[in-house]
């Protein structure tokens, strides 16, 4: 039987074209791996929803908002190929970003015949449909890869940030490497910057990458389980901090977010602020979006408010 919240969004997103759509709260949109973009007076809203685990149903849903507490729902994002080419199933991670008046969205996916990766598909608009660059992932086709998040350093130049996948290389490891300007492809050399378990709260998983320059440093927000704790349930949200793009980088003492909650977008939010979104519990079918403030005080990084 669904729950009140999973009904409300379901007759939403079945809305007649001329009907008025019903505004969603944002802690009764079921979604994973939210990611937030303002964009000219509003904000996109868009996420993993779905069937995330098994080969049909899923999908990207979209919504916008004025005030990051009520989002208009605007349907599904991204057009499938037909047929299927990389992507046919197991759609995770969305991230959208505007380079000269086109929208770009990176996510990750899978199929039949080939390994989970990170591609790209764009839209004239922030509400799709997107449509595939290429046939093929950007990721590297014989690893199993997922999570990649674009990062442009304060030069301009940018970077497909991607994580290996523990389910192949037994301990995640998180790579960086140039990227080309059109999006079809990764150039340049890869870099390795850590591995899972390398933070005291972590275990062998490793996803969620989210680059944040301050002070001059890279903060590379990342999720993983903290194998010493079950309480409130074990996803958790830390940063990796270096002087460098490429690292060394040092993991924080403790996660930043606790209680069962990661994958974790970092975005400006009123009054130019920094803000976070992610959902919680990692449990399905019960994962809801949430958004906090984000503090960064005397060189580390805290949870502030969370808006409601």
């Amino acid at each position: 039987m669904m729950t009140t919240a999973l009904a409300l969004l379901a007759a939403t997103l079945a809305a007649q074209p001329d009907e008025a759509p019903t505004m969603v709260r944002t802690e009764d949109i079921h979604m994973r791996d939210p990611w937030i973009m303002p964009h000219e007076d509003r904000y996109v809203l868009i996420g993993t929803t779905g069937d995330a685990w098994g080969v049909e149903g899923g999908g990207f849903a979209v919504f916008t908002s004025t005030d990051l507490r009520e989002w208009t729902p605007h349907g599904q994002a991204l057009e499938l190929d037909d047929p299927p080419t990389w992507a046919a199933y197991q759609f995770w991670a969305p991230e959208m970003v505007e380079r000269n008046g086109r929208f770009y969205l990176f996510y990750s996916g899978n199929s039949d015949h080939t390994r989970r990766g990170t591609g790209v598909a764009t839209a004239d608009g922030p509400l799709g449909p997107f449509r595939n660059l290429s046939n093929r992932p950007i990721t590297p086709l014989e690893w199993e890869c997922l999570d990649g998040h674009l990062f442009r350093d304060l030069d301009g130049a940018e970077y497909l940030i991607y994580v290996h996948e523990w389910v192949q290389c037994t301990i995640g490891e998180m790579w960086i490497q140039p990227i080309a300007e059109d999006y079809t492809a990764l150039v340049g050399e890869s870099t390795l910057l850590f591995k899972g378990g390398d933070a005291a709260w972590s275990n062998e998983v490793i996803d969620g990458p989210m680059m944040v320059v301050r002070d001059g440093r890279y903060h590379l927000f990342w999720s993983s389980f903290n194998p010493h704790t079950t309480e409130g349930g074990a996803y958790c949200v830390g940063v990796a901090t270096s002087d460098s793009l490429l690292g060394p980088y040092v993991q924080s003492e403790t996660p930043l977010v606790v209680g069962d909650g990661g994958h974790n977008c970092v975005f400006e939010g009123p009054e130019g602020r920094l803000y976070t979104c992610f959902h919680a519990p990692n449990r399905s079918p019960d994962e809801r979006v949430r958004i906090h403030e984000l503090l960064y005080e005397h060189g580390a990084w805290r949870l502030g408010p969370a808006v409601e």
